[in-house]
This record gives structure tokens, C-alpha cells and sequence, in this order.
């Protein structure tokens, strides 16, 4: 372990060379480095017991490399240009998305009542704790427990895709809007994923909109030419709330068990510490034994599972790989991080090249998004997105994540049409005021 943790000092090493050379923790370059520093680094830390081979350290800083010399590539250099006066947003773009960000939030919250009014929940379930914890339990054993397998009405589905779009609007509306009424309704974004964890005391919705948010908030700043990442209010907001996070999953874990004292609180800590950071072990234990099998590869059916279910081309399989690892702490795992979708896929080599193609296109966002092109920023925030869930798994399996994306796409390409058409209608008056 400690040869392990050692070869990890060499992301961090790496991460801060290239923000010195790009000037900004949001190129390409640095960010894939940067988070895997953190991602590789905390769990042989924190979670020490667990091992974590030399190999999976190593293929970690190969994927970095792969990553920051393609990104390096498609922003076409190592310098960051950016636009001395950036075009800021118009009225016409912020009620564009402000509206339907709104929309968004009331039609995600929809789905989580809908959700519980299916499984015979009141209101007044919802706002007794005691009754709640209960009623999280049986959500809980319903879907995990025997039986598991039977799904959410259908309605409740329909309105899923906007627990996630509501943040991805969200992060944009907070830098966009200059009245802080619409910011405080782009911070209450992230309420319908709160919602369905509290609900179906599934962490995976918090974690995607918080993540969701993330990503077009950074991106949304450096479209306006902001490109700082560590800077004291986001230090001070990103402490508050990861103590509140924890505070709150420590919650979840309680509800699972359905306690609402704290006497099993050493179980609820064991189970978090090996969810947030076992995936180091788990994927070294994968790829120990991926050396010795046969390579059969899958050609995307991991890696584009989202997609391909969309388009009808297969059916999705929950949780993607049945099989768990045993860990040291008792807990199992099949957190296998992003990379063992695209290596059962495409084998290492192919694995590379993909992270490669993922680089390149994100360093290409990156430099249309830094010269004020908002063209690009659904782009960059699939880009950002993808990086932010590789210690987990690949950011395209899930098809309401996938389907997030192609809206907030159309969303731009529509605002975009409608406020070419204003200006022109806009030129064409000045042009008849002034003949």
C-alpha cells in the first residue's frame, strides 16, 4: 500500500504542472489530474486497510496523461486564450432557461410525489420523521431486498429527467441571472434529487445533481471569462456542505436500517467510508484479475448503455455488473470506477483511446467556451461531468443522464436561434428608425 500511495503522489505533482502551464484548474489538463489526486490519493488514506495494487495506481496516472495531452491537443496548445470582453448572457437567454429551470424543479419534485402517492404514502408520512424513516426502509427493502426489481410507476419515470435537468439549468441561471430571486430558485434545484434520496434513500440523485450543477456552474464562469476554482467563498461553501453531506447520507444510512438513534452509527460509518472510498480497492481487485481472463470485448455496450437503451438497441441492466468485491471492512462493492466499463469494452489499449477522444473533446470545448462562444457549454459541462463521475462509473450509461444532456444541448442551439432572430429584427428596426 505504501508503494501504492507513493506512486499516487505523482497525480497531484502532475495536476499542479499543468495548472501552472494552462493557468486554470478548468482546462482539461488539470481538472482530470486534479480530481483523480483526490479520488486516488483520500481512499488509500482514509480507507487504509483497503489494498490497492501498484497496477490500478499506475493505469490512473496513464488515463491522466492520455487525458491532459489530448486536451492539451484540442484546445490547441497549452495556453489558455480567452476573449478580453466576453459577451455576457441577454434577458431574452436568462428567461429562456430561468423558466424552464422552473418548470424543471416543480416537474422533478412532481416525480418523487408521485413515487410515494404509488406506494401509498400520505402527506403526512412526509413530514413525521419517525414515519418517514419507516417509510424510506420499506422503499429501501422494495427495491434491495426480495422481490427487488419491481419499478416506479411510470409517471414517476417520465418526470425523472428533470430531477437532473433542473440543476444543470440551475448551475447556469445562478451565473447568469443578476436578480437574486431567480440564484436562490437555481440553489433550489438540487431540492428533487434531495427529494428521491430522502425517498428511495438512494445517494446516486444527490450525488448527480450536485455534480450536474457543478459542471454548469464552472462552465457557465468561464463562458463570462471567470476561470478561478479555489477561491475563498468556494473553500469556505465547499466545507459547510460537505459536512452537511455527510450529516445527511449519515441520515440515509440510519433510514436504511430504519434507526433513528444513533446506536448503530459505527455500522452507518463503516458502510459510508466504504462507499465513498473503496473504489481504489475494488478496481484493483478488478483489474488483478481482468489479467488472467480472456479479452472478449463488449464494443460500448457498457460505455454507451444510456444511449443504446434510448435508441432501443438493448435494455439497460441495473447496478451494470452483478458482482461485488468483499472488502477488508466487511462491506461489499461494486463501485469499479469508469474505467471498467470502457476496458471490458475496448480492452486497455482501446480503454485509452477512448480517454484520449474524451481529452480532446473537452480541451475543445474548453477553448470555444473560454472565447465566449456558449455554443460549447453543453459540451463542456458533458465533459466536466464525465471527469467528475470516472472514480465512480462512466458517465453515459445512464440514459437520463444522457437524455439531460442532449436537452440542455437543444435548449442552447434554441436560445441561441431565438436570440439571432432578435438581434436581426432588432438591427433591422435601427436600420427603418434611422433611413
Amino acid at each position: 500500500m505504501y508503494f501504492s500511495l507513493a506512486l499516487g503522489l505523482v497525480l497531484p505533482c502532475m495536476a499542479i504542472w499543468m495548472r501552472l502551464a494552462t493557468g486554470t484548474w478548468l482546462h482539461p489538463a488539470a481538472f482530470f489530474p486534479m480530481w483523480w489526486s483526490f479520488a486516488a490519493i483520500l481512499p488509500m488514506v482514509i480507507a487504509h486497510d483497503e489494498p490497492v495494487s501498484p497496477w490500478a495506481v499506475i493505469w490512473v496516472i496513464a488515463a491522466s496523461i492520455v487525458v491532459s495531452l489530448a486536451g492539451i491537443a484540442g484546445n490547441g496548445g497549452v495556453k489558455t486564450y480567452r476573449t478580453p470582453h466576453p459577451p455576457g448572457a441577454s434577458r431574452l437567454e436568462g428567461q429562456l432557461l430561468a423558466w424552464p429551470m422552473l418548470i424543471a424543479l416543480v416537474l422533478g419534485l412532481g416525480s418523487s410525489l408521485l413515487f410515494a402517492f404509488s406506494a401509498g404514502v400520505s402527506i403526512a408520512d412526509l413530514t413525521n420523521i419517525s414515519r418517514l424513516v419507516v417509510v424510506s426502509n420499506q422503499m429501501y427493502v422494495a427495491r434491495y431486498g426480495e422481490g427487488a426489481g419491481a419499478s416506479p410507476p411510470l409517471s414517476s419515470q417520465a418526470l425523472l429527467p428533470f430531477v437532473y435537468l433542473a440543476p444543470v439549468l440551475g448551475g447556469i441561471v445562478f451565473v447568469i441571472s443578476r436578480k437574486w430571486g431567480w440564484k436562490f430558485l437555481a440553489l433550489c434545484t438540487l431540492l428533487p434529487a434531495i427529494a428521491v434520496t430522502i425517498l428511495q434513500t438512494t445517494k446516486a440523485a444527490v450525488l448527480f445533481s450536485a455534480s450536474l450543477w457543478l459542471s454548469a456552474y464552472f462552465a457557465s464562469r468561464l463562458r463570462v471569462g471567470i476561470l478561478k476554482v479555489y477561491t475563498r467563498s468556494h473553500l469556505i461553501l465547499a466545507a459547510v456542505l460537505g459536512a452537511l453531506t455527510t450529516a445527511f447520507f449519515f441520515g440515509v444510512g440510519l433510514a436504511r436500517m430504519a434507526a433513528t438513534d444513533t446506536s448503530l452509527a459505527a455500522v452507518v460509518r463503516v458502510k459510508l467510508i466504504t462507499a465513498a472510498f473503496g473504489h481504489m480497492s475494488v478496481f484493483s481487485t478488478w483489474l488483478t484479475e481482468h489479467w488472467s481472463q480472456s479479452f472478449s470485448p463488449t464494443l460500448g455496450t457498457f460505455t454507451f448503455a444510456g444511449p443504446l437503451e434510448i435508441l432501443g438497441f438493448q435494455r439497460r441492466v441495473p447496478g451494470i455488473f452483478g458482482n461485488v468485491v468483499e472488502l477488508v471492512a466487511g462491506e461489499t462493492s461494486n463501485i469499479y470506477t469508469g474505467f471498467r466499463p470502457l476496458i471490458e469494452d475496448f480492452s486497455i489499449p482501446g480503454a485509452l483511446a477512448v480517454l484520449a477522444i474524451l481529452g480532446f473533446v473537452s480541451g475543445a470545448a474548453f477553448k470555444g467556451v473560454s472565447r465566449g462562444n456558449a455554443g460549447w457549454v453543453p459540451v463542456l459541462i458533458a465533459a466536466f461531468m464525465t471527469i467528475l463521475w470516472t472514480p465512480i462509473t462512466w458517465f453515459w450509461i445512464y440514459n437520463s443522464l444522457t437524455a439531460t444532456v442532449v436537452a440542455i444541448g437543444l435548449m442552447v442551439v434554441i436560445v441561441r436561434i431565438l436570440r439571432g432572430s432578435a438581434a436581426a429584427h432588432t438591427r433591422g428596426d435601427n436600420i427603418v428608425g434611422t433611413a
